[in-house]
């Protein structure tokens, strides 16, 4: 019975790491298991490991032979810590923000790794219908603040409006986020997506790190907060910015609303997904 649990919880493990290898990660020991389809332990993955012909762990990292070593793994880590820190003075305004009731990074920066050229991708989710207000002094801010030029508010939802479809993609990025504010906002993403506990058993939503508030506004976003001329605009900007972006839009994946902003022009997902489904055919 051992060695068939052990043999379940291997190729489990040649699962994650297939997936890790199509973004060309290296995972520590706990994102292995935070990242397993089946239910098991630390202690499960050890035995596994050792027993595996091609599975290895150094340090607290996971490795198998069936997969290259990215050896600019380390410089990618330090990038995405780099380019982290280099974003908080922009994220501490969108912090202060009381129509913002979440706020987290996604992406490669959450999963801890980054390019030289790469953004740090950011998901707000603000109160009902401020959807588009919020991404509009998020984009002003992306383009005008000193450390404003990673930012990349790709994900602007209402919190009445945090639906995602399922798959392996969406659960995997959503638990690898790194909330920073969350004023029910986050935690209610994860209520409306409680399939992903059975995608993944093992993971749980991050603690959310700790981030300073920063009111250091633009001037005319006083007007935005005005009750009348303020709905007023949130409708004006809507209307103006769903027809721009659909009317521009090549991708199945992104979705415009007046209550989601999902910008994923690149069709990440579904190129992933595709990858996928060849990388679990080999293993």
């Amino acid at each position: 019975m051992e060695a068939t649990l052990s043999d379940e919880t291997s190729k489990a493990i040649d699962e994650v790491l297939a997936w890790a290898n199509l973004f060309k990660h290296h995972m520590r020991l706990e994102d292995v298991l935070r990242n397993l389809r089946i239910r098991s332990s630390i202690q499960a993955l050890l035995q596994s490991i050792e027993n595996s012909p091609h599975l290895s762990i150094e340090g607290d990292v996971v490795f198998s032979e069936k997969h290259p070593r990215n050896t600019a793994f380390d410089s990618s880590q330090k990038l995405a810590i780099k380019h982290l820190e280099e974003t908080k003075g922009v994220l501490s305004i969108l912090n202060s923000c009381k129509q913002v009731t979440g706020l987290a990074v996604t992406g490669s920066v959450a999963a801890g790794m980054n390019g030289e050229d790469g953004d740090v991708d950011v998901l707000i989710i603000t109160k009902p219908g401020w959807v588009w207000r919020i991404r509009a002094l998020a984009i002003y801010l992306s383009h005008e603040h000193p450390g404003g030029r990673l930012l990349c508010p790709n994900m602007v939802m209402s919190d009445d409006s945090l639906e995602f479809e399922k798959s392996m993609y969406g659960a995997r990025e959503m638990m690898q986020i790194i909330p920073f504010k969350d004023d029910d906002g986050i935690s209610e993403l994860y209520r409306m997506n409680s399939w992903v506990k059975d995608v993944l058993p093992n993971s749980d939503m991050k603690s959310p790190m700790e981030l300073s508030e920063n009111r250091d506004y633009p001037w005319w976003w006083k007007i935005m907060k005005f009750p009348i001329i303020g709905t007023f605009i949130e409708s004006w900007e809507a209307r103006r910015r769903i027809k721009e972006l659909k009317t521009s839009s090549k991708s199945k994946e992104a979705i415009y609303s007046k209550s989601v902003c999902r910008g994923h022009e690149n069709s990440h997902k579904i190129r992933i997904e595709s990858e996928y489904t060849n990388a679990l055919g080999e293993i």
